[in-house]
């Protein structure tokens, strides 16, 4: 899902060109900040792979007031992309996790034989380049890569949200935007806090741009 935005328009929309996915109008108004979070910054903010459902969603609770069916909607996010064999090894080796349908945890060996972290896949073995519900069908079949993906099935409290996004594409659609407009309203700089940036992906301060995907001095391009 591709973002776009107009300075003259009081919201941004979303368009369907590469991936998929909703379109929804994005609210503007947000102060830039002054610097990047750094790679553990990121990574404190966010549950590793490894992670349970009900750690998840205490985690989120606690940090970004998300409930339940907006972190298994954001989840969904996974249903485009890749991940490297490093980040759900711990499912394969030294025991394979039963929960894992026997074929996926087989083809999935064959990717990674040892730990290896250039090897990778699809995060979504069934649209994996389709920003759709079919993760969820994932989940209810055992074929979710991270253990954080598959415990949203297995727990108690977010299995009947996964089964419901799973029939119904639309509903998802519907949870995702409201999931992803709550994240937008985290941690706003306000009064002189932060900046109104020239160029959304440069630092007024800076006089050379730098593509998003840059990583600069040990620092990942993501604002808190």
């Amino acid at each position: 899902m591709v973002m776009a935005s107009s300075s003259s328009s009081s919201s941004s929309t979303s368009n369907k060109n590469l991936s998929g996915g909703p379109d929804y109008a994005v609210p503007l108004g947000r102060r830039d900040g002054l610097a990047f979070a750094t790679q553990n910054e990121t990574n404190a903010n966010l549950p590793p792979p490894s992670s349970g459902a009900q750690a998840i969603l205490k985690q989120l609770a606690d940090n970004q007031n998300l409930d339940p069916t907006d972190v298994v909607a954001l989840s969904g996010g996974h249903t485009i992309g890749i991940a490297h064999c490093g980040s759900f090894d711990n499912r394969l080796y030294p025991t394979q996790d039963p929960v894992m349908d026997q074929t996926f945890a087989k083809n999935l060996k064959s990717i990674c034989p040892t730990k290896d972290f250039d090897a990778f896949t699809f995060q979504d073995l069934r649209t994996p380049n389709t920003f759709d519900n079919k993760y969820y069908v994932d989940l209810m079949n055992r074929q979710g890569l991270f253990t954080s993906d598959q415990d949203l099935y297995t727990y108690s409290k977010t299995k009947e949200i996964v089964k419901s996004f799973a029939v119904n594409q639309t509903l998802f659609f519907e949870k995702f935007v409201i999931a992803m407009t709550k994240m937008g309203q985290l941690n706003v700089l306000t009064g002189k806090e932060g900046e109104i940036r020239g160029n959304c992906s440069v630092r007024n301060s800076q006089k050379k741009a730098f593509l998003a995907s840059v990583v600069e001095n040990g620092e990942i391009m993501t604002d808190f």
